[in-house]
């Protein structure tokens, strides 16, 4: 199993949140390798960084920078398309970031580590909602 943390786990991990650093500890045991982000995860913080103080935006930048960063590629626009048509269909509102997340996980079969409840409604996908 391969891990991708979601934002608000990246979030967590930056504030050094010691439950979520617990039971990351714990799903490491699980994992064939180092978790990683998407695109759209890594932009996220990004932009929350640049209210920061440069000694604590540095430090964000290289806990991020610790993740690869999975690439968007045609088929993630296929999925990510396919998503956003079935839940349009059903009445079912999710943002375009989580489904370009949800996108992403799909394509290269991870497991999304989150906080975020609106990952609930993405069946489509593996997750772990912490």
């Amino acid at each position: 199993m391969r891990f991708v943390l979601d934002t608000s786990v990246l979030i967590a991990l930056e504030r050094n949140d010691p439950q979520i650093i617990s039971r990351l500890n714990e799903l490491s045991k699980l994992s064939s390798g180092p978790p990683q982000v998407t695109i759209i995860s890594r932009f996220e913080l990004l932009v929350g960084l640049n209210k920061k103080e440069p000694k604590n935006k540095q430090k964000a930048i290289e806990l991020l920078n610790k993740f690869t960063c999975i690439s968007a590629t045609a088929r993630t626009a296929d999925i990510l398309a396919h998503l956003k048509q079935t839940y349009d269909e059903k009445g079912i509102s999710i943002s375009l970031a989580d489904l370009l997340i949800a996108s992403q996980v799909k394509e290269y079969n991870l497991t999304l580590i989150t906080k975020d409840n609106d990952f609930e409604k993405i069946k489509e996908i593996n997750k772990i909602i912490l």
